[in-house]
């Protein structure tokens, strides 16, 4: 499912996350997400790359996977088609402007940044092209990252996501095709 280009309403507030791959958005932000939906804001997720390197053979599993998590959560995508292990700054600073055009957020949600070489290579990238165009556009930016990536992240807020604990792990549990990895598991997240 794709994101409308309809305009916005403007008695509603509108979160935009940008990820890296399909199942990022909901291991550190789901219950947050969740929460923001159930108050009224407009959640936007937007994934770059199209899962080419998933562990599922069956093209669109991702897709499909995300747009199952995204009405757990409250949630619309948008799909990009960024090679995996190979997109550069450049273009997702190119999407995160036509993103920021088209939704006019509120608030952007990324990647947290990664030691170089420590992380994954595109949630790297990702972090430093989304990071770029909030900080020029001058739009709030959270970071977040699941408790197994934190890695040098030192997260300084918050959100008790206890009341919606249950759609944070549906919403993960949506993403089967990936539940064989170990950070999938309901013991690391």
């Amino acid at each position: 499912m794709n994101i409308n280009s309809d305009s916005k309403n403007f008695d509603q507030q509108t979160v935009l996350t940008i990820y890296a791959h399909a199942d990022d958005e909901v291991l550190p932000a789901a219950g947050t997400l969740s929460l923001m939906s159930k108050a009224g804001w407009n959640v936007r997720c937007l994934i770059l790359t199209d899962g080419s390197f998933s562990s599922s053979p069956v093209k669109g599993t991702r897709h499909q996977e995300a747009d199952a998590a995204g009405k757990i959560i409250g949630a619309t995508y948008e799909f990009y088609a960024l090679e995996e292990f190979n997109f550069s700054t450049q273009a997702v600073i190119k999407v995160t402007e036509e993103a920021i055009g088209r939704c006019q957020p509120d608030l952007i949600i990324t990647h947290a940044p990664q030691p170089e070489k420590y992380g994954h290579r595109d949630h790297e990238v990702c972090a430093i092209a989304v990071s770029n165009v909030a900080t020029r556009k001058n739009i709030p930016l959270w970071y977040s990252a699941p408790p197994v990536f934190l890695r040098g992240f030192e997260p300084n807020f918050f959100v008790d996501i206890t009341s919606v604990i249950e759609e944070k792990v549906a919403a993960i549990g949506c993403y089967e095709s990936e539940s064989n990895k170990a950070f999938m598991q309901l013991d690391a997240y």
